[in-house]
């Protein structure tokens, strides 16, 4: 499928109406690439609720039969990328939304940003400590005002913020010594983290309160992280506006993305190879080939399913998965909850790395039947309708075919 890039954006976009409840005006690009995103986050996810933050981020200590291959393929293929895919279609959503030719009102996006803000909140201190939902909200809240900005100037601009953090870190680099204990990295901090999950729902929530108030700070004073996570979304904004994630370049242009992806993201592992133990790699030099492998990553990824997409392949249950992708990240959180806390099996630290990725296939496989199933039933997943419901400020139709 290809498409003249140079028509108007505005009236591009005047063919989908931005509302999940009809399914004809659904982007089948957008949201096969959404629900692949989702499904591969608990790929990386899992591995902090079932073992904490010390195995999430050191895949060294994870001493399984397969455990040191499975974890090397995660960091090559997965970490950093979908996150970043996700960040990115949450910038695109918000594009869809206010700059075409009849935006959604900007009081019922504000509306939308609130209450994803509230679900975040109730998410990161009853569920998981690793939210990323009321980031997004809170972020989004600067974005819309990007949103009508021209592509290249999007582009630009989001090159121009990544490029600033990267001097920053340089500059003034940044180390907080208040990380929460469910952050905190070490053999004492994993036996805290433990204790923690494993004990009463108090000590739970008494940690995650903790998280709470270090995202806060973390989000929009020190982290900077806010900045990054705007760049990402002004990146979406920009690639949706010029029609790679609606699927309307050439394929060719597709296979050729595509590949300048994967090349970026041979530039950690590449560097890695090169590092001599006399003079390592500093700092700064790393965290320029994490990004260039990060963005290289989700571009590759991107690329690929877009590709697809735009070739004919259906990608039927990734589409669903992409269409409920909010109750799927919730939904994967509470999973973890219940195997590996003392609130459900109490499974925490049980598992190697080869053990959860069974247990990741098994999860991962359910999602993709049900999510069909019950988008054959009904019209959103149940936090999708909940959320819709509340930003419009009355009950939307749920079932298909029923009465307005």
């Amino acid at each position: 499928m290809t498409t003249n890039n140079t028509e108007n954006f505005e009236e591009r976009t005047t063919r989908y109406e931005g509302t999940p409840a009809v399914t004809s005006s659904r982007i089948s690009s957008l949201d096969v690439l959404r629900g692949f995103a989702v499904l591969m986050i608990f790929v990386v996810n899992i591995k902090m609720m079932a073992n904490g933050y010390n195995h999430y981020a050191d895949r060294s200590l994870w001493d399984g039969p397969y455990d040191h291959l499975i974890a090397y393929v995660h960091s090559v293929f997965v970490h950093g990328k979908f996150v970043t895919i996700f960040t990115a279609l949450f910038g695109a959503g918000l594009a869809l939304l206010l700059a075409r030719e009849n935006p959604v009102p900007v009081l019922i996006v504000l509306k939308r940003l609130f209450w994803l803000a509230v679900f975040g909140a109730i998410h990161l201190i009853l569920i998981r400590e690793g939210d990323i939902v009321m980031q997004y909200a809170l972020v989004g809240f600067f974005a819309i005002f990007f949103v009508k900005m021209q592509a290249p100037l999007l582009l630009a601009l989001g090159f121009a913020i990544q490029i600033g953090l990267l001097v920053a870190g340089i500059i003034a680099p940044y180390e907080d010594e208040t990380v929460p204990v469910l952050w905190k990295y070490g053999p004492e901090a994993h036996i805290e983290v433990k204790r923690i999950m494993l004990g009463t729902l108090s000590d739970q929530i008494s940690a995650r309160l903790d998280t709470f108030s270090y995202y806060m700070v973390d989000l929009f004073v020190f982290g900077r992280s806010w900045i990054d996570k705007l760049s990402v979304m002004l990146f979406g904004m920009a690639l949706l506006k010029i029609g790679f994630l609606t699927g309307e370049l050439s394929r060719k242009a597709y296979w050729q993305l595509g590949l300048v992806g994967a090349a970026m993201g041979t530039a950690l592992i590449v560097g890695r190879l090169l590092e001599q133990p006399a003079s390592p790699l500093g700092d700064s030099v790393v965290n320029v080939l994490w990004r260039i492998h990060r963005f290289g990553g989700a571009l590759f990824w991107s690329a690929l399913v877009i590709g697809l997409v735009s070739a004919g392949w259906k990608f039927s249950a990734l589409a669903a998965a992409g269409r409920m992708a909010f109750t799927i990240y919730i939904l994967e959180s509470v999973i973890g909850l219940l195997l590996f806390s003392s609130l459900g099996l109490g499974l925490f630290g049980h598992f190697s790395l080869g053990g959860l990725t069974i247990i990741t296939t098994l999860v991962l496989a359910f999602f993709l039947i049900a999510a069909p199933l019950w988008l054959s039933k009904f019209r959103f997943g149940p936090l999708e309708w909940l959320w819709r419901s509340l930003s419009y400020g009355q009950r939307q139709r749920m079932l298909r075919g029923e009465a307005s």
